[in-house]
């Protein structure tokens, strides 16, 4: 990876919210996109030194893209609807919703088997999007003893980003909720 410029949101006082990704958006690109892995997509493929990160290969691009929708609509997905009404109503934690995070994960497992990596032999977008979930799937205490293959992948990725103050940047903003998340649970 190039040089990386670090820009903090803090999470806290609402600055991640959708306006401040469409002025931002507006302001560089001179268009508007709110999604943080198509924003992510475009910056590797248009910005990118080589296309390590997002691969010009069609068949691993194709298959980047899958991890980065599953991560979407399925790993990030189920890990909201568990933890997020908790975090942010103050309801009950739902067993059912717990069970599908775990269906989740276990597919996670699964994709991971026989590699090193999400999408590609070496890390890419995909990879940086999933970490960024399981951060703080991790964070908030779930257990992923069972998943031995996302535990290593974990370590690895996370090694991966050390020089760019990865566990800083979203380390920090994960533990963040978690607090939020005991405090409502503790009350």
């Amino acid at each position: 990876m190039g040089k990386v410029s670090n820009k903090r949101i803090p999470l806290i006082i609402s600055f991640h919210l959708i306006l401040f990704f469409f002025s931002i958006s507006f302001f560089f690109f001179s268009y508007i996109n709110a999604n943080s892995r198509a924003i992510l997509s475009y910056m590797a493929a248009a910005f990118g030194k080589d296309d390590s990160l997002y691969p010009k290969d069609v068949r691993v691009r194709a298959l980047v893209d899958q991890r980065l929708m599953f991560d979407l609509s399925t790993l990030y997905q189920r890990m909201a609807d568990y933890y997020f009404p908790t975090l942010f109503m103050g309801a009950s934690f739902d067993e059912t919703k717990k069970a599908k995070l775990s269906e989740a994960l276990g597919w996670f497992e699964a994709i991971l088997k026989g590699r090193n990596y999400a999408a590609a032999e070496q890390f890419t977008i995909a990879d940086l999007t999933l970490l960024v979930t399981l951060s703080q799937i991790d964070a908030f205490g779930f257990d992923l003893l069972p998943y031995p293959r996302i535990k290593q992948w974990y370590r690895r990725c996370k090694n991966y980003l050390e020089p760019y103050d990865y566990e800083d940047i979203n380390g920090s903003q994960a533990l963040v909720l978690a607090e939020m998340l005991r405090s409502k649970i503790e009350g």
